[in-house]
Protein backbone atom coordinates (compact mmCIF):
# COMPACT_ATOMS: atom_id res chain seq x y z
CA UNK A 1 0.00 0.00 0.00
CA UNK A 2 2.73 2.66 1.34
CA UNK A 3 5.25 1.20 -1.70
CA UNK A 4 1.82 1.80 -4.53
CA UNK A 5 1.35 5.12 -2.53
CA UNK A 6 5.17 6.41 -2.98
CA UNK A 7 5.11 5.30 -6.40
CA UNK A 8 1.98 7.33 -7.28
CA UNK A 9 3.70 10.45 -6.10
CA UNK A 10 7.28 9.66 -7.49
CA UNK A 11 5.22 9.74 -10.99
CA UNK A 12 4.28 12.94 -10.39
CA UNK A 13 7.26 14.40 -10.15
CA UNK A 14 9.44 12.14 -12.72
CA UNK A 15 8.56 10.89 -16.45
CA UNK A 16 8.80 7.03 -16.92
CA UNK A 17 10.01 7.34 -19.61
CA UNK A 18 13.92 7.57 -19.23
CA UNK A 19 14.80 6.64 -23.08
CA UNK A 20 17.48 8.69 -24.74
CA UNK A 21 14.87 10.43 -26.88
CA UNK A 22 12.68 11.60 -23.22
CA UNK A 23 16.28 12.98 -21.71
CA UNK A 24 15.58 17.03 -21.35
CA UNK A 25 12.22 16.09 -19.03
CA UNK A 26 14.45 13.82 -16.82
CA UNK A 27 17.12 16.25 -17.43
CA UNK A 28 15.03 18.84 -16.05
CA UNK A 29 13.73 16.80 -13.41
CA UNK A 30 17.35 16.16 -12.09
CA UNK A 31 17.92 19.75 -11.95
CA UNK A 32 14.61 20.40 -10.09
CA UNK A 33 15.36 17.89 -7.45
CA UNK A 34 19.35 19.48 -6.65
CA UNK A 35 17.15 23.11 -6.81
CA UNK A 36 14.73 21.44 -4.20
CA UNK A 37 17.96 20.22 -2.25
CA UNK A 38 19.39 23.92 -1.95
CA UNK A 39 15.61 24.71 -0.40
CA UNK A 40 15.65 22.25 2.43
CA UNK A 41 19.58 23.61 3.05
CA UNK A 42 18.24 27.34 3.56
CA UNK A 43 15.10 26.43 4.93
CA UNK A 44 17.35 24.69 8.05
CA UNK A 45 19.31 28.19 8.20
CA UNK A 46 16.12 29.35 9.25
CA UNK A 47 16.30 27.84 12.67
CA UNK A 48 16.45 30.29 15.00
CA UNK A 49 20.65 30.46 15.83
CA UNK A 50 19.97 31.25 19.55
CA UNK A 51 18.83 27.44 19.86
CA UNK A 52 22.67 25.97 19.08
CA UNK A 53 24.95 28.57 19.38
CA UNK A 54 25.10 28.66 23.26
CA UNK A 55 25.85 25.20 23.34
CA UNK A 56 28.13 25.15 20.44
CA UNK A 57 30.50 28.16 21.34
CA UNK A 58 31.76 29.68 18.26
CA UNK A 59 31.96 26.23 16.48
CA UNK A 60 27.86 27.23 16.00
CA UNK A 61 28.98 29.61 13.45
CA UNK A 62 29.89 26.64 11.42
CA UNK A 63 26.33 25.29 10.76
CA UNK A 64 25.00 28.33 8.76
CA UNK A 65 28.45 28.48 6.84
CA UNK A 66 28.04 25.17 5.56
CA UNK A 67 24.59 25.15 5.06
CA UNK A 68 24.63 28.23 2.49
CA UNK A 69 27.53 26.41 1.03
CA UNK A 70 25.96 24.01 0.37
CA UNK A 71 22.82 25.39 -1.45
CA UNK A 72 25.74 27.17 -3.75
CA UNK A 73 26.84 23.72 -4.68
CA UNK A 74 23.68 22.32 -4.84
CA UNK A 75 22.33 25.36 -7.40
CA UNK A 76 25.81 24.36 -9.18
CA UNK A 77 24.72 20.94 -9.59
CA UNK A 78 21.38 22.25 -10.83
CA UNK A 79 22.87 23.89 -13.51
CA UNK A 80 25.33 21.50 -14.56
CA UNK A 81 24.00 19.30 -17.92
CA UNK A 82 23.68 15.99 -17.24
CA UNK A 83 25.66 13.77 -19.53
CA UNK A 84 23.37 12.72 -22.69
CA UNK A 85 24.54 9.20 -23.17
CA UNK A 86 23.76 6.93 -19.64
CA UNK A 87 24.25 3.42 -19.00
CA UNK A 88 20.63 1.39 -19.24
CA UNK A 89 21.10 0.50 -15.55
CA UNK A 90 21.40 4.06 -14.48
CA UNK A 91 18.09 5.29 -16.29
CA UNK A 92 16.29 2.18 -15.13
CA UNK A 93 17.22 3.49 -11.12
CA UNK A 94 15.68 6.81 -12.63
CA UNK A 95 14.37 8.58 -9.67
CA UNK A 96 17.27 7.35 -7.54
CA UNK A 97 17.13 6.74 -3.95
CA UNK A 98 18.63 10.02 -3.34
CA UNK A 99 16.02 12.02 -5.91
CA UNK A 100 12.96 10.21 -3.48
CA UNK A 101 14.32 11.26 -0.23
CA UNK A 102 14.83 15.14 -1.65
CA UNK A 103 11.39 15.22 -2.66
CA UNK A 104 9.70 13.85 0.51
CA UNK A 105 11.49 16.32 2.01
CA UNK A 106 10.54 19.01 -0.52
CA UNK A 107 7.06 18.21 0.13
CA UNK A 108 7.38 18.58 4.13
CA UNK A 109 8.59 21.98 3.41
CA UNK A 110 5.66 23.16 1.53
CA UNK A 111 3.85 22.43 4.75
CA UNK A 112 5.53 25.34 5.89
CA UNK A 113 5.08 27.42 3.60
CA UNK A 114 1.44 26.77 2.90
CA UNK A 115 1.64 27.58 6.86
CA UNK A 116 3.27 31.42 5.90
CA UNK A 117 1.25 32.12 3.23
CA UNK A 118 -1.56 31.91 5.22
CA UNK A 119 -0.05 33.83 7.70
CA UNK A 120 0.64 36.38 5.11
CA UNK A 121 -2.81 36.47 4.12
CA UNK A 122 -4.16 36.66 7.95
CA UNK A 123 -1.16 39.24 8.39
CA UNK A 124 -2.50 41.65 5.06
CA UNK A 125 -5.71 42.01 7.10
CA UNK A 126 -3.74 43.38 10.52
CA UNK A 127 -2.11 46.17 11.51
CA UNK A 128 1.43 46.99 10.25
CA UNK A 129 3.96 44.67 11.57
CA UNK A 130 7.35 44.14 10.09
CA UNK A 131 10.15 42.50 11.08
CA UNK A 132 12.90 44.39 8.98
CA UNK A 133 13.22 48.29 9.63
CA UNK A 134 13.32 48.83 5.86
CA UNK A 135 9.83 48.25 5.40
CA UNK A 136 9.01 50.92 8.27
CA UNK A 137 11.78 53.76 6.42
CA UNK A 138 9.93 53.00 3.04
CA UNK A 139 6.39 52.86 4.45
CA UNK A 140 6.72 56.23 6.12
CA UNK A 141 8.95 57.39 3.09
CA UNK A 142 5.90 56.92 1.33
CA UNK A 143 3.72 58.95 3.78
CA UNK A 144 6.43 62.00 4.14
CA UNK A 145 5.99 62.03 0.59
CA UNK A 146 2.34 62.78 0.24
CA UNK A 147 3.33 65.29 3.17
CA UNK A 148 5.46 67.28 0.66
CA UNK A 149 8.53 66.30 2.53
CA UNK A 150 11.98 64.74 1.02
CA UNK A 151 12.12 61.56 2.48
CA UNK A 152 15.86 61.15 2.06
CA UNK A 153 16.09 64.41 4.46
CA UNK A 154 13.20 63.99 6.90
CA UNK A 155 13.33 60.67 7.99
CA UNK A 156 13.59 60.00 11.34
CA UNK A 157 13.55 56.57 13.11
CA UNK A 158 12.30 57.87 16.80
CA UNK A 159 9.13 59.15 14.57
CA UNK A 160 8.94 56.14 13.42
CA UNK A 161 9.43 54.37 16.65
CA UNK A 162 6.47 56.99 18.11
CA UNK A 163 3.93 56.57 14.97
CA UNK A 164 1.41 54.15 16.64
CA UNK A 165 0.65 52.55 13.48
CA UNK A 166 3.65 51.11 13.27
CA UNK A 167 4.89 48.31 15.66
CA UNK A 168 8.81 47.95 15.61
CA UNK A 169 10.54 46.42 17.96
CA UNK A 170 14.09 47.46 19.30
CA UNK A 171 15.94 44.90 17.95
CA UNK A 172 14.44 45.15 14.43
CA UNK A 173 15.91 48.42 13.83
CA UNK A 174 19.92 48.42 11.86
CA UNK A 175 21.83 49.23 15.05
CA UNK A 176 25.52 51.61 14.10
CA UNK A 177 28.51 51.04 15.65
CA UNK A 178 28.85 55.54 16.84
CA UNK A 179 27.37 57.03 19.65
CA UNK A 180 26.82 54.03 22.91
CA UNK A 181 27.73 51.98 20.07
CA UNK A 182 30.85 53.11 19.17
CA UNK A 183 34.48 50.93 19.12
CA UNK A 184 32.67 47.85 19.46
CA UNK A 185 31.71 44.67 16.77
CA UNK A 186 29.73 42.43 19.17
CA UNK A 187 26.18 43.13 18.00
CA UNK A 188 24.11 44.97 20.99
CA UNK A 189 22.33 42.64 23.19
CA UNK A 190 18.06 43.18 23.46
CA UNK A 191 18.79 44.57 26.83
CA UNK A 192 21.05 47.53 25.03
CA UNK A 193 19.09 47.98 22.17
CA UNK A 194 16.18 49.07 24.73
CA UNK A 195 18.35 50.93 26.67
CA UNK A 196 19.84 53.01 24.20
CA UNK A 197 16.75 53.28 22.56
CA UNK A 198 15.04 55.01 25.41
CA UNK A 199 17.66 57.05 26.05
CA UNK A 200 17.77 57.94 22.44
CA UNK A 201 13.82 59.15 22.82
CA UNK A 202 14.69 61.05 25.46
CA UNK A 203 17.23 63.01 24.08
CA UNK A 204 15.33 63.10 20.51
CA UNK A 205 18.98 62.04 18.50
CA UNK A 206 19.36 58.89 16.48
CA UNK A 207 23.06 58.63 16.43
CA UNK A 208 23.04 54.84 17.27
CA UNK A 209 20.62 53.75 14.91
CA UNK A 210 19.99 53.70 11.25
CA UNK A 211 17.36 56.09 10.13
CA UNK A 212 17.83 56.92 6.63
CA UNK A 213 15.97 55.75 3.62
CA UNK A 214 18.82 53.71 2.27
CA UNK A 215 17.01 52.32 -0.92
CA UNK A 216 16.24 53.95 -4.33
CA UNK A 217 13.00 56.11 -5.06
CA UNK A 218 11.05 52.93 -6.32
CA UNK A 219 11.19 51.03 -3.05
CA UNK A 220 8.64 53.75 -1.28
CA UNK A 221 6.93 55.00 -4.89
CA UNK A 222 5.37 51.89 -4.99
CA UNK A 223 4.13 52.09 -1.88
CA UNK A 224 2.39 55.44 -2.31
CA UNK A 225 -1.15 53.96 -3.45
CA UNK A 226 -1.05 52.25 0.46
CA UNK A 227 0.28 56.18 1.43
CA UNK A 228 -3.03 57.80 -0.29
CA UNK A 229 -5.53 55.64 2.09
CA UNK A 230 -3.40 55.67 4.53
CA UNK A 231 -2.92 52.04 4.63
CA UNK A 232 0.43 51.15 6.66
CA UNK A 233 0.13 47.72 5.74
CA UNK A 234 2.11 47.27 2.48
CA UNK A 235 2.34 43.55 3.19
CA UNK A 236 -0.17 42.66 0.09
CA UNK A 237 2.21 44.39 -2.26
CA UNK A 238 5.19 41.79 -1.53
CA UNK A 239 2.53 39.20 -0.83
CA UNK A 240 1.27 39.73 -4.34
CA UNK A 241 5.06 39.78 -5.80
CA UNK A 242 5.67 36.29 -4.75
CA UNK A 243 2.46 34.90 -6.16
CA UNK A 244 3.12 37.08 -9.70
CA UNK A 245 7.19 35.23 -10.04
CA UNK A 246 4.74 31.94 -9.28
CA UNK A 247 2.34 32.49 -11.73
CA UNK A 248 5.21 33.59 -14.40
CA UNK A 249 6.79 30.30 -13.61
CA UNK A 250 3.91 28.25 -13.58
CA UNK A 251 2.87 30.29 -17.42
CA UNK A 252 6.48 29.43 -18.55
CA UNK A 253 7.48 26.31 -17.80
CA UNK A 254 6.79 23.03 -19.41
CA UNK A 255 3.86 20.91 -18.57
CA UNK A 256 6.48 18.22 -17.09
CA UNK A 257 7.80 20.82 -14.84
CA UNK A 258 4.85 22.44 -13.67
CA UNK A 259 4.61 20.00 -10.59
CA UNK A 260 7.83 21.29 -9.41
CA UNK A 261 6.77 24.42 -9.68
CA UNK A 262 3.98 24.40 -7.40
CA UNK A 263 6.52 22.10 -4.81
CA UNK A 264 9.31 24.19 -5.20
CA UNK A 265 7.17 27.50 -5.12
CA UNK A 266 5.43 26.65 -2.06
CA UNK A 267 8.50 24.90 -0.59
CA UNK A 268 10.60 27.96 -0.66
CA UNK A 269 9.91 28.71 3.14
CA UNK A 270 12.99 31.39 3.16
CA UNK A 271 11.47 33.06 0.30
CA UNK A 272 8.14 33.22 2.49
CA UNK A 273 9.45 34.29 4.95
CA UNK A 274 11.19 37.24 3.28
CA UNK A 275 7.80 37.87 1.95
CA UNK A 276 5.63 37.73 4.99
CA UNK A 277 8.17 39.98 6.70
CA UNK A 278 7.89 42.65 4.01
CA UNK A 279 11.32 42.56 2.30
CA UNK A 280 11.84 44.26 -0.67
CA UNK A 281 14.08 41.86 -2.22
CA UNK A 282 11.05 39.93 -3.43
CA UNK A 283 9.72 43.03 -5.70
CA UNK A 284 13.18 43.54 -6.76
CA UNK A 285 13.70 39.61 -7.91
CA UNK A 286 10.54 39.61 -9.45
CA UNK A 287 12.15 42.34 -11.79
CA UNK A 288 15.59 41.20 -12.42
CA UNK A 289 13.44 37.56 -13.49
CA UNK A 290 11.09 39.50 -16.16
CA UNK A 291 14.64 41.51 -17.10
CA UNK A 292 16.37 38.42 -17.93
CA UNK A 293 13.28 36.33 -19.43
CA UNK A 294 12.20 39.68 -21.65
CA UNK A 295 16.61 39.29 -22.78
CA UNK A 296 15.39 39.12 -26.32
CA UNK A 297 13.35 42.33 -26.30
CA UNK A 298 15.28 45.06 -27.16
CA UNK A 299 13.49 48.25 -25.51
CA UNK A 300 11.28 45.90 -22.78
CA UNK A 301 14.33 44.04 -20.92
CA UNK A 302 16.13 47.27 -20.18
CA UNK A 303 13.66 49.25 -19.12
CA UNK A 304 12.42 46.07 -16.44
CA UNK A 305 16.35 45.98 -15.33
CA UNK A 306 16.33 49.85 -14.76
CA UNK A 307 13.64 49.83 -12.71
CA UNK A 308 15.47 47.03 -10.87
CA UNK A 309 18.44 49.36 -10.30
CA UNK A 310 15.67 51.86 -9.24
CA UNK A 311 14.16 49.72 -6.45
CA UNK A 312 17.42 48.10 -4.65
CA UNK A 313 20.74 48.18 -4.45
CA UNK A 314 21.03 43.95 -4.59
CA UNK A 315 20.04 45.03 -8.34
CA UNK A 316 23.46 46.72 -8.92
CA UNK A 317 25.37 43.70 -8.38
CA UNK A 318 23.84 42.27 -11.39
CA UNK A 319 24.24 45.39 -13.74
CA UNK A 320 27.82 44.03 -14.30
CA UNK A 321 26.49 40.36 -15.24
CA UNK A 322 23.54 41.87 -17.05
CA UNK A 323 26.04 44.05 -19.07
CA UNK A 324 27.87 40.86 -19.78
CA UNK A 325 24.68 38.71 -21.04
CA UNK A 326 23.92 41.40 -23.91
CA UNK A 327 27.42 41.96 -24.60
CA UNK A 328 27.89 37.42 -25.38
CA UNK A 329 23.86 37.18 -26.76
CA UNK A 330 23.87 40.51 -28.46
CA UNK A 331 26.95 42.46 -29.29
CA UNK A 332 28.95 44.91 -27.37
CA UNK A 333 27.16 48.02 -29.17
CA UNK A 334 23.40 46.51 -28.04
CA UNK A 335 24.75 45.63 -24.69
CA UNK A 336 26.35 49.42 -24.30
CA UNK A 337 22.75 51.21 -25.67
CA UNK A 338 20.11 48.78 -23.25
CA UNK A 339 22.28 49.35 -20.27
CA UNK A 340 22.41 52.96 -20.83
CA UNK A 341 18.65 52.75 -21.28
CA UNK A 342 18.19 50.90 -18.07
CA UNK A 343 20.25 53.84 -16.15
CA UNK A 344 18.78 56.46 -17.88
CA UNK A 345 15.05 54.62 -15.81
CA UNK A 346 17.47 54.57 -12.48
CA UNK A 347 18.05 58.55 -12.86
CA UNK A 348 14.87 59.47 -14.31
CA UNK A 349 12.95 58.21 -11.61
CA UNK A 350 15.45 59.23 -8.99
CA UNK A 351 16.15 62.73 -10.50
CA UNK A 352 13.51 64.62 -8.59
CA UNK A 353 15.01 63.52 -5.34
CA UNK A 354 18.94 64.37 -6.48
CA UNK A 355 18.02 67.59 -7.31
CA UNK A 356 15.88 68.37 -4.22
CA UNK A 357 18.82 67.04 -1.90
CA UNK A 358 21.73 65.60 -3.51
CA UNK A 359 23.69 64.79 -0.73
CA UNK A 360 21.11 63.59 1.06
CA UNK A 361 19.58 61.38 -1.49
CA UNK A 362 23.58 59.61 -2.16
CA UNK A 363 23.73 59.89 1.56
CA UNK A 364 20.94 57.71 1.48
CA UNK A 365 21.21 55.24 -1.36
CA UNK A 366 25.26 55.13 -0.41
CA UNK A 367 24.14 54.07 3.42
CA UNK A 368 23.97 50.02 3.23
CA UNK A 369 27.90 50.63 2.08
CA UNK A 370 29.44 53.95 3.86
CA UNK A 371 27.57 53.54 7.26
CA UNK A 372 29.30 52.22 10.09
CA UNK A 373 27.32 49.08 10.52
CA UNK A 374 27.67 46.02 12.78
CA UNK A 375 29.17 42.46 10.84
CA UNK A 376 26.42 40.12 10.68
CA UNK A 377 25.81 37.60 8.06
CA UNK A 378 26.06 33.86 7.65
CA UNK A 379 29.06 34.35 5.51
CA UNK A 380 32.81 34.54 6.32
CA UNK A 381 32.03 37.32 8.38
CA UNK A 382 29.72 34.98 10.39
CA UNK A 383 33.53 33.14 11.96
CA UNK A 384 34.35 35.89 13.61
CA UNK A 385 31.41 37.73 14.80
CA UNK A 386 31.12 34.96 16.93
CA UNK A 387 35.46 34.37 17.88
CA UNK A 388 36.26 31.17 16.28
CA UNK A 389 38.51 33.56 13.66
CA UNK A 390 39.70 37.42 14.68
CA UNK A 391 38.04 40.35 12.50
CA UNK A 392 39.98 40.91 9.44
CA UNK A 393 40.23 44.35 8.33
CA UNK A 394 37.15 46.27 6.62
CA UNK A 395 39.02 46.64 3.64
CA UNK A 396 40.13 43.35 3.54
CA UNK A 397 36.57 41.94 3.49
CA UNK A 398 36.11 44.43 0.58
CA UNK A 399 39.13 43.10 -1.36
CA UNK A 400 37.79 39.24 -1.24
CA UNK A 401 34.02 41.26 -2.33
CA UNK A 402 35.87 42.64 -5.36
CA UNK A 403 38.39 39.47 -6.32
CA UNK A 404 34.85 37.63 -6.23
CA UNK A 405 33.19 39.28 -8.28
CA UNK A 406 35.49 39.26 -11.08
CA UNK A 407 35.81 35.65 -10.55
CA UNK A 408 32.14 35.58 -11.07
CA UNK A 409 32.26 38.09 -13.32
CA UNK A 410 34.85 35.16 -15.69
CA UNK A 411 33.04 32.79 -15.11
CA UNK A 412 29.55 34.16 -16.29
CA UNK A 413 31.46 35.50 -19.35
CA UNK A 414 32.21 31.75 -20.20
CA UNK A 415 29.00 30.21 -19.48
CA UNK A 416 26.22 32.78 -20.11
CA UNK A 417 25.15 31.98 -23.48
CA UNK A 418 24.22 28.91 -22.80
CA UNK A 419 23.43 29.47 -19.21
CA UNK A 420 22.21 32.94 -18.51
CA UNK A 421 20.32 31.84 -14.96
CA UNK A 422 23.14 31.33 -14.08
CA UNK A 423 23.61 34.98 -12.78
CA UNK A 424 21.47 34.59 -9.83
CA UNK A 425 23.66 32.55 -8.23
CA UNK A 426 27.37 34.01 -9.44
CA UNK A 427 26.09 37.36 -8.63
CA UNK A 428 25.27 36.67 -5.01
CA UNK A 429 28.65 34.77 -4.02
CA UNK A 430 30.65 37.57 -3.34
CA UNK A 431 28.14 38.79 -1.04
CA UNK A 432 29.40 35.48 0.95
CA UNK A 433 32.73 37.30 1.80
CA UNK A 434 30.78 40.75 2.75
CA UNK A 435 31.23 42.64 6.20
CA UNK A 436 27.40 41.99 5.95
CA UNK A 437 26.05 38.54 3.87
CA UNK A 438 22.51 38.52 5.83
CA UNK A 439 20.75 35.63 4.27
CA UNK A 440 17.75 37.22 2.75
CA UNK A 441 20.89 38.00 0.08
CA UNK A 442 20.78 34.57 -0.94
CA UNK A 443 17.24 33.59 -0.47
CA UNK A 444 15.97 34.76 -3.99
CA UNK A 445 18.58 32.71 -5.62
CA UNK A 446 17.38 29.10 -5.96
CA UNK A 447 13.68 29.37 -7.43
CA UNK A 448 14.82 32.11 -10.31
CA UNK A 449 17.15 29.92 -11.50
CA UNK A 450 14.65 27.02 -11.44
CA UNK A 451 12.10 29.25 -13.20
CA UNK A 452 14.84 29.85 -15.87
CA UNK A 453 15.52 26.27 -16.10
CA UNK A 454 11.92 24.83 -16.42
CA UNK A 455 11.61 27.68 -18.80
CA UNK A 456 10.72 26.81 -23.13
CA UNK A 457 13.29 29.00 -24.14
CA UNK A 458 16.39 28.58 -22.42
CA UNK A 459 18.88 26.34 -23.65
CA UNK A 460 19.75 22.95 -21.42
CA UNK A 461 23.01 22.21 -23.27
CA UNK A 462 25.95 23.84 -23.74
CA UNK A 463 25.61 22.41 -27.25
CA UNK A 464 22.64 24.37 -28.13
CA UNK A 465 24.18 27.06 -27.56
CA UNK A 466 27.23 26.17 -29.54
CA UNK A 467 24.91 25.17 -32.41
CA UNK A 468 22.94 28.78 -31.81
CA UNK A 469 26.22 31.04 -31.93
CA UNK A 470 27.65 29.13 -35.39
CA UNK A 471 24.42 29.42 -37.19
CA UNK A 472 24.45 32.98 -36.31
CA UNK A 473 28.24 33.72 -37.68
CA UNK A 474 27.63 31.66 -40.77
CA UNK A 475 27.44 33.87 -43.84
CA UNK A 476 23.31 34.26 -45.00
CA UNK A 477 23.77 32.23 -48.51
CA UNK A 478 25.34 29.30 -46.53
CA UNK A 479 23.14 29.00 -43.37
CA UNK A 480 22.07 25.30 -43.24
CA UNK A 481 19.54 23.50 -40.97
CA UNK A 482 22.41 22.08 -38.06
CA UNK A 483 21.86 18.24 -37.15
CA UNK A 484 21.39 17.91 -33.60
CA UNK A 485 24.57 15.97 -33.48
CA UNK A 486 26.71 18.72 -34.72
CA UNK A 487 29.75 18.70 -32.48
CA UNK A 488 30.81 22.40 -33.10
CA UNK A 489 34.52 21.76 -32.25
CA UNK A 490 35.23 18.81 -34.38
CA UNK A 491 33.25 20.51 -37.80
CA UNK A 492 35.50 23.94 -36.44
Amino acid sequence: MLDTWLTRLMNVFFTRDVSPENHVVVDLQRRGTWIGLALILQSLNEIDHDWYIPYLGPFGSLIPFVLILGSFYAMWMALRPAPQSRPTSVRQLHPARWQKIVVLLTLLLTLGGAILLGRGIVMCFLPAQYSNDGTSLDTNAAMLLLEGHNPYTDSNMLDIYRNQHFTLEPNWTTPLRQGQFANRYDYPSIAEFRSVLDTALKAGETNEFESKVSYPSLSFLTLVPFALFKNYNVLPFYLVSYLVIIAIAWKLARPELRPWVLLLSFANVPMWGSTIGGNLDVFCTLLLVVAWLLRDKRWWSPIVFGLALASKQTAWFLAPFYFVMLWRHYGLKAAIIRCSLSASILLVTNLPFILWAPHAWISGVLAPMADPMFPMGVGLINLSVTHLIPFLPTSAYSTLEAVAIMAMLYVYWRICRWKPEAVFLLAVIPLFFAWRSLPSYFYCAAFPIFMMISSKRTPLLPQAAMESEVAHNLPAQSKVRIAPSFNARASI
